[in-house]
């Protein structure tokens, strides 16, 4: 996470995941790509979970690991293919006064072990960056989905039509 202000704002990074209603899984092993136009996509068209940050790691001391600044790692056993990741960005230097940011990542490419890069935010509250043309590579058997995010403007939240995806916990 970056900052066009200082390195010193610390942001909280929540994620949660959301599945197609109508996806239709098949083998996990093929290198499928969706037909789904996820620039269509409407909110009843997807079920979510609620938001969760990764939780602090506990050392093999027994105390837990200081919270990281500005980072998410999340690693489970999901296959992503036609799942939407919703990322929630806040800024936990502001006390509350700034809306927070979201940045969508929709994932249309099959594979069974798949790794979502996301460099180069600037927080811009209020603002969605939805990211359709997501392209992967296939490397080492796992799928890689990477963008920089330099200069990439946001829209509104109130103008996003997944906006009510967002708000629900």
């Amino acid at each position: 996470m970056d900052s066009i202000r200082t390195g010193s704002i610390r942001y909280k990074i929540d994620m949660k995941i959301c599945e197609i209603k109508n996806s239709e899984k098949g083998d996990w092993f093929t290198p499928d790509t969706s037909k789904i136009d996820f620039t269509k996509l409407k909110p009843n068209d997807l079920t979510c979970g609620k938001y969760f940050d990764k939780g602090l790691p506990t050392l093999i001391s027994g105390k837990e690991e200081r919270e990281p600044v500005n980072q998410f790692k999340y690693g489970n056993q999901l296959f992503a293919w036609e799942h939407v990741f919703v990322f929630k960005f806040s800024n936990k230097s502001s006390r509350g006064l700034e809306p927070e940011m979201y940045i969508v990542v929709p994932v249309k490419y099959k594979s069974f072990s798949t790794k979502i890069n996301i460099t180069d935010i600037e927080f811009q509250p209020g603002k969605v960056i939805y990211l359709t043309n997501l392209e992967g590579k296939y490397e080492e058997k796992q799928l890689v989905l990477s963008q920089s995010l330099k200069n990439k403007s946001g829209i509104e939240v109130k103008d996003f039509l997944l906006r009510s995806i967002l708000e629900k916990e």
